[in-house]
C-alpha cells in the first residue's frame, strides 16, 4: 500500500484543485466574447480521466517486484504530467482573472 499512496495523493489532489477551478470567475476581454461559464468542465473531465490510466497501471504493478521499478517510475511521471498539464488546460481554459474591488 505505501507505493500507491502517493498516486493516490497526486490523483485526489489534483481531482480536487480541478472542482476548485470550476467556480474561478473569468475575465471577458474587450474584443472576445465572454467564454461560457462551463469552459472549463470539459478540460477537467478529460485529464481527469486521462489520470485514471497510469494510476491503475500503478496500482497493477504495485505488488510487482524490483524488476518493475522502471515502470513505476515511467508511470508517475506520466501521473504527474498528466496532473500538470491539465491543471493548466483547466486554468487556461477560461481565461485570466483578475479580482477587482468595486468601489461603490
Amino acid at each position: 500500500m505505501a507505493p500507491l499512496l502517493p498516486a493516490i495523493c497526486i490523483l485526489l489532489a489534483t481531482w480536487l484543485l480541478m472542482w476548485l477551478a470550476q467556480g474561478i470567475p473569468t475575465l471577458c476581454a474587450l474584443a472576445n466574447p465572454c467564454p461560457a461559464p462551463d469552459v472549463r468542465v470539459a478540460p477537467a473531465m478529460l485529464f481527469g480521466g486521462l489520470m485514471l490510466v497510469p494510476a491503475a497501471a500503478l496500482v497493477l504493478i504495485s505488488r510487482s517486484g524490483p524488476s518493475w521499478a522502471w515502470a513505476r517510475r515511467l508511470f508517475y511521471i506520466v501521473l504527474v504530467g498528466l496532473a500538470v498539464i491539465g491543471l493548466g488546460a483547466v486554468l487556461f481554459s477560461g481565461g485570466f482573472t483578475v479580482p477587482f474591488v468595486k468601489v461603490a
